[in-house]
């Protein structure tokens, strides 16, 4: 028993003098490695695609299909079914993709659907 209790101080020791292993608080990412941001904002959602939402000036939000939507009043819908233009709180992370950044969301909740929206626009 004492000889295994010696292996794994001198493991330890040899991991934290080589670099190898890091003391981290719970919940928290290692210093200097930290994971991708999450940001919500309120959008204007001008139109959707078979996986993916455009608003405004950024053409392209990755919608996956695991993605949570409620509407305005709080039920689960698709993104099929979602109306177009509208007003909603969306949550999302960005994700490299090549070169770029692609925003892919995680959330989206319909504040408000303005008049004249339909479940139909699409813009592939």
């Amino acid at each position: 028993m004492l000889l295994r209790k010696l292996c794994a101080v001198i493991t330890l020791s040899l991991l934290f003098i080589v670099g190898q292993a890091e003391i981290v608080v719970a919940g928290q990412p290692p210093a200097g490695k930290q994971g991708p941001e999450v940001v919500t904002e309120t959008l204007r959602v001008m139109g959707k695609g078979v996986d993916h939402i455009v608003i405004g000036e950024q053409p392209l939000y990755v919608v996956p299909e695991i993605t949570k939507i409620t509407s305005s009043y709080g039920t689960a819908i698709s993104l099929k079914s979602l109306r177009t233009p509208c007003l909603a709180e969306v949550t999302y992370t960005r994700w490299m993709k090549g070169v770029d950044k692609l925003p892919v969301v995680l959330y989206l909740k319909v504040k408000k659907v303005y008049r004249g929206a339909s479940s139909d626009n699409s813009q592939e």
